[in-house]
């Protein structure tokens, strides 16, 4: 369809590609409609107090030349500039010379602020000055590092409530720090919907700027060391064995455990509240201090929870009914008067939400304080979703801030003929640009402050991504642009504040932009062993990327074991997501990267000569999973994750993609006790051998 000179000339100017390559390199056009569609959405927004006129990035300790042409700066007798520093002290002002640019001098990396102003005109321009680079901890410098990854729900033991905790992770990072590990990963702490406990994909949550409370160490609380009541409760014998069940129990029972922890963290407010020992007291001065330290935006993720829980009493959602999409009308869009009434309403209740968001804080920091005590260089290594979903916490307190009327998602491939879409809405960049990207800021620095290693999810979709209107297929999409140099110096400037490596999530095609910049700002490549194969081999050791995190799998793909036996193919066939014709390719297909890898662990002598079997006849067995994990140890890459249901040589997928309530997604537990992995003789000698493998 031919799209008009007009249409073409508004769309580059909002970012919308006219057109892109698939993955076979043919050209594919955007639909008139499609792209009509998204220069509505992408139109800047009324100017307002505090927006920024224009936003630019620069390196640090680098002259800046800012060219006056990106303000139209009407003419005027005389203009001034200031340039201010982040608190608010004028570096320099002076008389404006020359009308089509000024110059600044070299500056070190943060955020400053440009403001021009005349006796009529003003115009305010965020400068971020970046560094060189994002961190790069100087232990990778003369070492390669491995840790251990896992789904923090999944972990059991003898003091959780069902679901692996705060108090499981400081076991966990004691054990690992002891066996040499320099991190633990584990999935995306995101908040969830207390209100729909079982919505439980952590990328698909209420908010990526709030904690998932649920993680909560309740004994460990000072609260609860204090309060004889919930003590008490706690001893009762009906509660021990209801905890007693939800350990034994295979999956995480999200709503049981939710209202079990909420009875006793209830309690445990109301004792907080009135307590007059000296050290409850004090912790009542410093949670003051964190309300007015987080402002309104801590009271509005309470206040939503408060709202959703009153509309999803019945604790059931769908896709189009989850948060705010399924509550009454007056209350999905709130003006600034009804705003403060309900928070004045509810204020209790969200003084208890608030609360938790500190415990939550407190906690994490403490484990992150424990990973430096234990030895470990890197800490905890978080993982950041792609976005909120939409009925979330997040879109609810700020929908000037995304297209709800857009999702996000994937073009139509060979993988996914139809495309994918993830229905999660995506930022507005104007809107963004023109808030100097404050959200995205404080959103980052939320997440950076208690890791030592973030995973960013989907990376690319700094540079673009891939939106799909709202009632039509991801093939209908189109991509839009995003400001990558803005964002990258952003992400390269709370990484360095915050001391965290970066990984960027960069499966799939790469545009050539996107990985020399990636490169440019050593943000670590992330390297799946499973999707590795080329013509019928795997890398030698030497050819891993240096710069990057290299594992067996993710969360998204089967365990080594699961893979090897094909469970995940079975499963798919049994829920009828595959059959016939394509899933006898995708059975090839195993069976060929499985011969492949057994060829190329017989070509770098991971494997003695005399070790026979094929792919079709040789199970997965201890040596053979110790030898993959060695011959992964020993790769060039400087930063390697040993999966913890690996080690267990574990069936199990934590997520089935492509399902829904077909299959128990983020809940399945590993299948023996934190106790029993780290008292194990041979899951010791495993632990030896990766070391081994790092220090050749």
């Amino acid at each position: 369809m031919q799209i008009s000179d007009s249409l073409k000339q508004k769309a580059e100017k909002c970012g919308i590609a006219l057109s892109h390559y698939d993955i076979d390199g043919h050209l594919i056009f955007a639909d008139e409609k499609t792209v009509s569609t998204f220069v509505e959405l992408l139109q800047p927004p009324p100017k307002a107090k505090g927006q920024f006129d224009d936003v630019l990035a620069a390196f640090e300790n680098e002259p800046i030349d800012y060219l006056l042409n990106r303000l139209d700066l009407p003419p005027s007798a005389e203009y001034r500039y200031q340039l201010i520093d982040e608190s608010n002290a004028i570096l320099l002002e002076k008389i404006l010379s020359n009308l089509s640019a000024l110059s600044l001098p070299p500056l070190p990396f943060g955020y400053y602020q440009l403001s021009i102003f005349s006796d009529t005109e003003q115009y305010r321009v965020r400068l971020l000055i970046s560094p060189k680079t994002a961190f790069q901890p100087s232990v990778l410098k003369n070492k390669k590092v491995w840790g251990v990854n896992v789904q923090l729900y999944s972990l059991r033991s003898e003091q959780n409530w069902g679901i692996g905790d705060f108090g499981d992770l400081a076991a966990l990072i004691e054990q690992s720090a002891k066996q040499g590990a320099d991190y633990v990963g584990i999935n995306p702490l995101h908040l969830p919907y207390p209100a729909v406990p079982n919505w439980a994909s952590p990328y698909s949550s209420s908010s990526r700027r709030w904690l998932n409370f649920l993680y909560l160490d309740i004994p460990d609380l000072p609260e609860f060391k204090r309060c004889r009541s919930v003590q008490n409760w706690f001893k009762r014998e009906d509660i021990k064995a209801k905890i007693a069940a939800l350990r034994e129990s295979d999956c995480v029972d999200y709503s049981s455990i939710l209202a079990l922890k909420l009875t006793a963290l209830e309690s445990l407010f109301y004792f907080f509240q009135r307590s007059q020992s000296v050290e409850i007291v004090t912790r009542r001065k410093i949670f003051a201090d964190y309300l007015k330290s987080k402002g309104e935006p801590l009271l509005l993720q309470g206040l939503f929870n408060v709202l959703d829980l009153q509309e999803h009493a019945d604790h059931q959602a769908e896709e189009n009914t989850i948060g705010w999409l399924g509550w009454r009308k007056e209350w999905q869009h709130l003006s600034a008067a009804k705003r403060k009434a309900l928070l004045k309403i509810h204020h209790e209740q969200i003084q208890f939400f608030a609360w938790l968001q500190w415990l939550t804080e407190e906690q994490l920091s403490a484990l992150q304080n424990l990973c430096k005590q234990s030895g470990m260089k890197l800490g905890i290594y978080g993982d950041l979703a792609v976005n909120s979903s939409r009925g979330s916490a997040d879109v609810w307190s700020d929908p000037d801030l995304y297209c709800v009327n857009a999702s996000i998602g994937a073009p139509p491939d060979p993988l996914g003929p139809v495309g994918q879409n993830w229905n999660l809405p995506p930022y507005n960049p104007t809107v963004l640009k023109a808030r100097g990207f404050t959200p995205f800021i404080d959103m980052l620095r939320a997440n950076m402050q208690y890791f030592g290693v973030l995973r960013i999810d989907h990376v690319m979709g700094l540079f673009r991504l891939w939106w799909i209107p709202k009632g039509k297929t991801a093939a209908d999409g189109a991509y839009v642009h995003y400001p990558f140099d803005e964002l990258m110096a952003i992400l390269a400037i709370e990484s360095v504040r915050n001391e965290c490596l970066i990984i960027g999530e960069d499966l799939g095609t790469v545009p050539d932009e996107v990985r020399w910049k990636l490169n440019e700002f050593q943000i670590f490549s992330y390297f799946v062993l499973y999707f590795a194969q080329r013509n019928g081999e795997f890398p030698r050791i030497s050819d891993y990327p240096r710069n990057a995190y290299a594992t067996i799998g993710t969360h998204d793909v089967p365990s080594l074991q699961s893979f090897w036996h094909c469970r995940d193919l079975e499963l798919f066939n049994q829920l009828g997501i595959l059959n016939g014709e394509v899933l006898k390719q995708k059975y090839d297909q195993r069976v060929m990267d499985k011969q492949a890898l057994l060829n190329s662990l017989h070509r770098d002598n991971y494997l003695p000569p005399h070790y026979e079997g094929d792919a079709l006849s040789m199970a997965m067995h201890d040596y053979l999973n110790r030898m993959i994990h060695y011959y992964l140890a020993e790769s060039n890459s400087r930063l390697i994750g040993v999966q913890l249901e690996n080690l267990l040589s574990q069936e199990i997928s934590s997520n089935l993609p492509g399902t829904s309530n077909e299959y128990p997604n983020w809940c399945k537990k590993l299948a023996q006790p934190l106790a029993f992995i780290f008292s194990n003789e041979a899951l010791k000698t495993f632990f030896v051998q990766i070391n081994q493998g790092r220090n050749v």
